[in-house]
Protein backbone atom coordinates (compact mmCIF):
# COMPACT_ATOMS: atom_id res chain seq x y z
CA UNK A 1 0.00 0.00 0.00
CA UNK A 2 1.19 3.36 -1.07
CA UNK A 3 2.01 6.37 1.37
CA UNK A 4 -1.71 8.12 2.11
CA UNK A 5 -4.67 7.81 4.22
CA UNK A 6 -5.24 4.70 5.87
CA UNK A 7 -9.08 3.54 6.49
CA UNK A 8 -8.82 0.52 8.72
CA UNK A 9 -11.88 0.71 10.30
CA UNK A 10 -14.22 2.67 8.99
CA UNK A 11 -17.08 1.72 6.96
CA UNK A 12 -17.84 3.26 3.62
CA UNK A 13 -20.78 3.60 1.74
CA UNK A 14 -21.16 3.78 -2.08
CA UNK A 15 -24.35 3.91 -4.54
CA UNK A 16 -23.68 3.11 -7.75
CA UNK A 17 -20.67 1.07 -6.63
CA UNK A 18 -20.16 -2.15 -8.73
CA UNK A 19 -19.18 -0.01 -12.31
CA UNK A 20 -17.58 2.71 -13.44
CA UNK A 21 -16.44 5.57 -11.25
CA UNK A 22 -18.27 4.08 -8.16
CA UNK A 23 -16.45 0.85 -8.30
CA UNK A 24 -13.31 2.77 -8.74
CA UNK A 25 -13.70 4.84 -5.41
CA UNK A 26 -14.89 2.11 -3.69
CA UNK A 27 -11.74 -0.07 -4.81
CA UNK A 28 -9.35 3.02 -3.52
CA UNK A 29 -11.48 2.85 -0.15
CA UNK A 30 -11.00 -0.74 0.62
CA UNK A 31 -7.23 -0.58 -0.98
CA UNK A 32 -6.49 1.81 2.36
CA UNK A 33 -8.64 -0.70 4.51
CA UNK A 34 -12.16 0.74 4.55
CA UNK A 35 -14.97 -1.97 4.83
CA UNK A 36 -17.21 -1.29 1.71
CA UNK A 37 -21.00 -1.32 1.28
CA UNK A 38 -21.90 -1.14 -2.53
CA UNK A 39 -25.03 -0.84 -4.02
CA UNK A 40 -26.27 -1.62 -7.10
CA UNK A 41 -29.67 -2.03 -9.08
CA UNK A 42 -30.73 -5.54 -10.65
CA UNK A 43 -28.51 -7.16 -13.42
CA UNK A 44 -25.56 -4.20 -12.82
CA UNK A 45 -23.45 -6.39 -10.90
CA UNK A 46 -21.13 -9.55 -11.73
CA UNK A 47 -20.57 -10.13 -8.64
CA UNK A 48 -18.13 -12.76 -8.26
CA UNK A 49 -16.07 -10.45 -10.59
CA UNK A 50 -16.43 -7.79 -8.09
CA UNK A 51 -15.51 -9.75 -5.35
CA UNK A 52 -12.30 -10.97 -7.18
CA UNK A 53 -11.22 -7.49 -8.25
CA UNK A 54 -11.56 -6.81 -4.29
CA UNK A 55 -9.42 -10.06 -3.46
CA UNK A 56 -6.44 -8.72 -6.02
CA UNK A 57 -5.81 -5.84 -3.67
CA UNK A 58 -5.66 -7.93 0.00
CA UNK A 59 -8.63 -5.07 0.44
CA UNK A 60 -11.36 -6.43 2.59
CA UNK A 61 -14.17 -8.48 0.62
CA UNK A 62 -17.24 -5.41 -0.19
CA UNK A 63 -21.00 -5.82 1.23
CA UNK A 64 -22.87 -5.69 -1.55
CA UNK A 65 -26.79 -4.82 -1.55
CA UNK A 66 -29.55 -4.50 -4.20
CA UNK A 67 -31.23 -1.32 -3.58
CA UNK A 68 -32.44 1.48 -5.83
CA UNK A 69 -31.62 4.58 -4.55
CA UNK A 70 -35.11 6.06 -5.39
CA UNK A 71 -37.30 3.17 -3.88
CA UNK A 72 -37.91 3.93 -0.34
CA UNK A 73 -38.40 -0.24 0.65
CA UNK A 74 -34.85 -1.24 -0.78
CA UNK A 75 -33.27 2.44 1.34
CA UNK A 76 -35.19 0.51 4.08
CA UNK A 77 -33.49 -2.39 3.43
CA UNK A 78 -30.74 -1.48 2.63
CA UNK A 79 -30.56 0.29 6.20
CA UNK A 80 -31.27 -2.59 8.13
CA UNK A 81 -28.44 -4.82 6.28
CA UNK A 82 -25.70 -2.22 7.27
CA UNK A 83 -26.56 -2.52 10.86
CA UNK A 84 -26.59 -5.86 10.96
CA UNK A 85 -23.35 -5.74 9.88
CA UNK A 86 -21.65 -2.19 11.20
CA UNK A 87 -22.65 0.38 13.72
CA UNK A 88 -23.15 3.03 11.21
CA UNK A 89 -21.51 4.75 7.83
CA UNK A 90 -18.18 6.73 8.03
CA UNK A 91 -18.29 8.15 4.29
CA UNK A 92 -20.84 8.21 2.25
CA UNK A 93 -20.54 8.41 -1.18
CA UNK A 94 -24.03 9.34 -3.36
CA UNK A 95 -22.71 8.27 -7.05
CA UNK A 96 -25.89 6.97 -8.16
CA UNK A 97 -27.71 8.65 -11.07
CA UNK A 98 -30.37 8.21 -13.56
CA UNK A 99 -32.55 10.15 -16.09
CA UNK A 100 -34.60 10.52 -18.77
CA UNK A 101 -33.03 11.51 -21.79
CA UNK A 102 -34.07 14.62 -24.09
CA UNK A 103 -34.22 14.20 -27.99
CA UNK A 104 -35.91 17.13 -28.79
CA UNK A 105 -38.28 19.89 -27.12
CA UNK A 106 -41.47 18.18 -26.84
CA UNK A 107 -39.48 15.51 -24.64
CA UNK A 108 -39.49 18.00 -22.23
CA UNK A 109 -41.71 17.63 -19.66
CA UNK A 110 -42.37 18.42 -16.21
CA UNK A 111 -43.04 14.61 -15.46
CA UNK A 112 -39.61 14.18 -16.71
CA UNK A 113 -37.78 16.73 -14.80
CA UNK A 114 -39.44 15.47 -11.94
CA UNK A 115 -38.46 11.57 -12.13
CA UNK A 116 -34.82 12.68 -13.03
CA UNK A 117 -34.40 14.69 -9.70
CA UNK A 118 -36.39 12.05 -7.56
CA UNK A 119 -33.59 10.12 -8.71
CA UNK A 120 -30.57 11.72 -9.13
CA UNK A 121 -30.94 14.57 -6.46
CA UNK A 122 -32.44 13.38 -3.41
CA UNK A 123 -31.09 9.77 -2.81
CA UNK A 124 -28.14 12.10 -1.60
CA UNK A 125 -30.69 13.61 1.34
CA UNK A 126 -32.84 10.55 1.88
CA UNK A 127 -30.39 8.59 3.05
CA UNK A 128 -28.75 11.17 4.94
CA UNK A 129 -31.56 11.32 7.02
CA UNK A 130 -32.16 7.67 7.12
CA UNK A 131 -28.26 7.33 7.78
CA UNK A 132 -29.16 9.61 11.18
CA UNK A 133 -31.72 8.43 12.10
CA UNK A 134 -30.54 4.67 12.51
CA UNK A 135 -27.37 5.34 13.69
CA UNK A 136 -27.58 8.08 15.55
CA UNK A 137 -25.37 10.17 13.60
CA UNK A 138 -24.20 11.62 10.05
CA UNK A 139 -21.53 10.21 8.11
CA UNK A 140 -18.15 12.08 8.90
CA UNK A 141 -17.86 12.73 5.02
CA UNK A 142 -20.40 12.91 2.48
CA UNK A 143 -19.49 13.17 -1.20
CA UNK A 144 -22.25 14.02 -3.81
CA UNK A 145 -20.85 12.73 -7.67
CA UNK A 146 -22.15 15.79 -10.55
CA UNK A 147 -21.06 16.81 -14.21
CA UNK A 148 -20.12 19.89 -15.99
CA UNK A 149 -23.50 19.46 -16.69
CA UNK A 150 -25.10 22.77 -15.08
CA UNK A 151 -22.59 24.51 -16.76
CA UNK A 152 -21.90 23.28 -20.20
CA UNK A 153 -24.27 21.94 -23.30
CA UNK A 154 -24.35 17.77 -23.61
CA UNK A 155 -26.80 16.44 -26.32
CA UNK A 156 -29.83 15.02 -24.78
CA UNK A 157 -28.57 15.64 -20.52
CA UNK A 158 -30.56 18.51 -19.61
CA UNK A 159 -32.50 17.00 -16.82
CA UNK A 160 -29.25 14.92 -15.68
CA UNK A 161 -27.95 18.68 -16.03
CA UNK A 162 -30.67 19.83 -13.98
CA UNK A 163 -30.51 17.55 -11.49
CA UNK A 164 -27.21 17.72 -10.76
CA UNK A 165 -27.54 21.32 -10.66
CA UNK A 166 -30.24 20.81 -8.18
CA UNK A 167 -27.51 18.40 -6.14
CA UNK A 168 -25.16 21.03 -6.18
CA UNK A 169 -27.68 23.96 -4.84
CA UNK A 170 -28.92 21.23 -1.84
CA UNK A 171 -25.51 19.80 -0.81
CA UNK A 172 -24.41 23.94 -0.30
CA UNK A 173 -27.87 24.42 1.79
CA UNK A 174 -27.38 21.01 3.46
CA UNK A 175 -23.80 21.97 4.80
CA UNK A 176 -25.37 25.19 6.01
CA UNK A 177 -28.34 23.60 7.88
CA UNK A 178 -25.64 21.25 9.37
CA UNK A 179 -23.53 23.31 10.13
CA UNK A 180 -23.50 22.15 13.98
CA UNK A 181 -23.03 18.87 13.31
CA UNK A 182 -20.05 16.29 12.24
CA UNK A 183 -20.54 16.26 8.86
CA UNK A 184 -18.29 17.27 6.10
CA UNK A 185 -20.36 17.58 2.64
CA UNK A 186 -18.89 18.47 -0.75
CA UNK A 187 -19.47 17.60 -4.34
CA UNK A 188 -17.14 16.28 -6.93
CA UNK A 189 -17.71 17.20 -10.49
CA UNK A 190 -15.51 14.88 -13.12
CA UNK A 191 -14.78 15.89 -16.21
CA UNK A 192 -15.44 13.13 -19.51
CA UNK A 193 -14.56 9.99 -18.51
CA UNK A 194 -15.23 6.90 -20.96
CA UNK A 195 -17.22 4.79 -18.80
CA UNK A 196 -20.06 2.39 -19.35
CA UNK A 197 -22.91 4.99 -18.38
CA UNK A 198 -21.21 7.80 -20.89
CA UNK A 199 -21.37 5.33 -23.79
CA UNK A 200 -25.12 4.33 -22.88
CA UNK A 201 -26.10 8.19 -22.63
CA UNK A 202 -24.08 9.83 -25.92
CA UNK A 203 -23.36 6.63 -28.06
CA UNK A 204 -20.16 4.60 -28.72
CA UNK A 205 -19.06 7.06 -31.42
CA UNK A 206 -18.29 9.59 -28.86
CA UNK A 207 -15.34 9.29 -27.39
CA UNK A 208 -13.31 8.39 -30.60
CA UNK A 209 -14.68 11.41 -32.36
CA UNK A 210 -13.09 13.46 -29.03
CA UNK A 211 -10.01 11.77 -29.78
CA UNK A 212 -9.73 13.41 -33.27
CA UNK A 213 -9.78 16.50 -31.59
CA UNK A 214 -8.17 16.20 -28.49
CA UNK A 215 -4.90 18.04 -28.32
CA UNK A 216 -1.71 15.93 -29.14
CA UNK A 217 -0.73 13.53 -26.82
CA UNK A 218 -3.72 14.54 -24.46
CA UNK A 219 -3.98 12.39 -21.29
CA UNK A 220 -8.18 11.79 -20.68
CA UNK A 221 -9.21 11.91 -16.76
CA UNK A 222 -9.24 8.51 -15.53
CA UNK A 223 -11.86 6.80 -12.96
CA UNK A 224 -8.83 6.66 -10.11
CA UNK A 225 -7.41 10.29 -10.81
CA UNK A 226 -11.46 11.08 -9.17
CA UNK A 227 -11.58 8.47 -6.80
CA UNK A 228 -8.43 10.11 -5.58
CA UNK A 229 -10.23 12.96 -4.95
CA UNK A 230 -12.87 11.48 -2.83
CA UNK A 231 -10.64 9.70 -0.71
CA UNK A 232 -8.57 13.17 -0.06
CA UNK A 233 -11.75 14.48 0.40
CA UNK A 234 -12.52 12.42 3.43
CA UNK A 235 -8.80 11.67 4.66
CA UNK A 236 -9.40 14.22 7.66
CA UNK A 237 -6.79 16.45 5.49
CA UNK A 238 -9.50 18.71 4.26
CA UNK A 239 -12.12 18.96 7.02
CA UNK A 240 -12.10 22.80 6.72
CA UNK A 241 -13.64 22.34 2.95
CA UNK A 242 -17.09 22.06 3.12
CA UNK A 243 -20.31 22.62 0.77
CA UNK A 244 -17.64 23.36 -1.92
CA UNK A 245 -18.26 22.10 -5.69
CA UNK A 246 -14.36 20.43 -6.50
CA UNK A 247 -13.80 20.15 -10.53
CA UNK A 248 -11.91 17.34 -11.25
CA UNK A 249 -10.97 17.29 -15.60
CA UNK A 250 -7.42 18.44 -15.60
CA UNK A 251 -8.43 22.03 -16.03
CA UNK A 252 -9.71 21.31 -19.39
CA UNK A 253 -12.98 23.33 -18.67
CA UNK A 254 -11.58 26.42 -19.46
CA UNK A 255 -9.79 25.26 -22.97
CA UNK A 256 -12.78 23.06 -24.16
CA UNK A 257 -13.84 25.05 -26.83
CA UNK A 258 -13.92 26.10 -30.38
CA UNK A 259 -10.97 28.83 -29.89
CA UNK A 260 -8.74 26.00 -28.43
CA UNK A 261 -9.82 23.78 -31.57
CA UNK A 262 -8.80 27.08 -34.05
CA UNK A 263 -5.11 27.89 -32.16
CA UNK A 264 -4.68 23.88 -32.73
CA UNK A 265 -5.37 23.47 -35.83
CA UNK A 266 -2.49 23.04 -37.68
CA UNK A 267 -1.68 20.12 -35.22
CA UNK A 268 -5.02 18.49 -35.61
CA UNK A 269 -4.99 18.90 -39.69
CA UNK A 270 -8.16 20.74 -39.39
Amino acid sequence: MDAGPSFAGKVVLVTGGTRGIGRAIALEFARRGAETVLTYRWGTADESELRAAFAALGAPEPMLVQADAAEEADTEALIRAIGGRHSGIDVFVSNVAGSVVVRDFDAMTERALAKSIHYSSWPTFAYLKRLRAAFGRYPRYVIAMSSSGPDAYSPGYEFVAASKAVLETLCRYATYRLRDEDVRINVVRAGAILTQSATEMFGSELFPFLDRLAPPDYQWLTMEEVANVAVALASGMLDSVRGQVITVDHGDGFSDKLMRLYAEREALGL
